[in-house]
């Protein structure tokens, strides 16, 4: 604050009584007491001046009278300065505290800081490891453990002897031992079992050799009649496929023989010498059938059995569908009238719609055939029983096996003949 002294017009302005000092037409020239007293309404001017007089005073006297503002200033710096460099001892000795904290903890090259008793203790620490553990050692862990292991598994060792104990068939109660005795058991076993089923099979054996060796006769009677028939009709062609596999894969010899006959259409023969026959079921002769067509990439299917194994139901001539049974001895009255069915139901079937069928006229032949193969039969077999002497029954075959082909061509050519207006 600024104050303008001269103004004061006689020193005797200023009393002092006591505490009390009465100032008399002083005036002050000071713009920042002016901003304090135009803050403050009139009625506290005195009161702030009072107030302002009283700490100036304060001032004065604290810092001393008679000590003008560069002095103050100047003893201001020197106790700054003072301060500064008592501050920057205590730090640089503080620093230097540390540093040789430090040092003393983590100095590798002093032997007794922290640091450096670690690295000791590591170094210890590691070659007891590595020695522990370096095989060239005589106690080292490695090598007792090696010793101990040349003990089990080396020569000589326990396991060996234990193996050769275990292993050594002629040692009572060895595992080997054992497990021969139990495999010579077995054997033997298998053996007596063999033997006592060979007894057993060897009636059976020959049986089925027989029957194997019938069989492929009767093929051969099969095939000679087949192509007899086929001989009189122009351009079919017979084979014997029985050895040979078809379609449906390397293993699959279903289907004796295949006809293709010249007017279009495949027929697949299976021969038969068996005592029996069955019909249906996985091992039935339909299924049988289906499987041979299928093999033989065939359109119609033939059995030929050369004795009566078929059920009763049957009889000598059986039709299913696309597939026929017939009874036939050897003389090829049978095949010769299932080569010329299934001519005509394949010749039926290649015409489709084209054609009209009188299906009252083939059932009533159908069923002439039937009954006439039955007594064809049965002449035949009456005809077998009294010999050759019985010239009668003969003559009567001779006109029956006429008739019975002569139904078969009627039926033929029923199947064939165009439809009517």
């Amino acid at each position: 604050m600024t104050s303008n002294l001269a103004t004061l017009p006689q020193p005797a302005a200023v009393t002092v009584d006591g505490a009390t000092v009465t100032i008399h037409d002083l005036t002050v020239e000071d713009a920042g007491l002016a901003d304090l007293l135009t803050a403050h309404s009139p009625a506290e001017h005195a009161d702030l001046v009072a107030r302002v007089l009283a700490v100036g005073s304060r001032g004065l006297v604290t810092m001393g009278l008679g000590i003008d503002l560069a002095s103050v200033d100047a003893r201001i710096k020197a106790t700054l300065s003072a301060a500064i460099d008592e501050a920057e001892r205590r730090t640089a000795a503080l620093l230097e505290a540390g540093e040789q904290a430090f040092s003393e903890h983590f100095d590798l090259e002093r032997r007794s800081s922290v640091m450096a008793r670690a690295l000791q203790e590591f170094s210890v620490w590691r070659d007891g490891l590595l020695g522990s553990l370096d095989p060239s050692g005589a106690d080292s862990h490695t090598t007792r453990f090696l010793q101990q292991l040349h003990e089990v598994l080396g020569p000589d060792g326990s396991l060996e002897h234990r193996l050769s104990e275990a292993l050594d068939p002629e040692a009572d109660g060895s595992g080997l031992s054992r497990l021969a005795g139990s495999i010579d058991g077995r054997f033997t076993e298998l053996r007596d079992l063999i033997i006592h089923a060979r007894g057993r099979d060897e009636g059976r054996g020959e049986e089925a050799a027989r029957g194997t060796a019938q069989g492929v006769d009767f093929e051969d009677v099969v095939e000679t009649l087949l192509r007899s028939e086929a001989s009189g009709l122009g351009g079919c062609i017979v084979e014997r496929v029985a050895r040979d596999h078809g379609a449906l894969g390397s293993r699959s010899t279903v289907g004796d023989f295949v006809v293709e006959f010249p007017d279009g259409g495949t027929m697949v023969v299976e021969a038969k010498n068996q005592a029996r026959v069955g019909l249906k079921g996985a091992d039935g002769i339909l299924e049988e059938l289906d499987r041979a067509m299928a093999n033989r990439n065939a359109g119609f299917g033939v059995c030929v059995s050369q004795r009566d194994a078929f059920p009763a139901e049957v009889g000598c001539f059986g039709l299913y569908g696309d597939r026929l049974l017939v009874v036939d001895d050897g003389d090829g009255t049978m095949v010769r009238v299932a080569m010329r069915w299934a001519r005509a139901a394949l010749a039926a079937r290649a015409a489709g719609g084209a054609l009209q069928v009188d299906t009252a006229y083939l059932a009533e032949r159908l069923e002439r055939i039937r009954t006439m193969a039955e007594r064809f039969k049965t002449a035949q077999r009456s005809l077998t029983e009294v010999g050759k002497s019985v010239d009668g029954v003969r003559e009567a075959l001779r006109e029956m096996r006429t008739d019975l082909i002569d139904l078969v061509d009627d039926v033929r050519r029923e199947l064939a003949s165009p439809a009517s207006a």
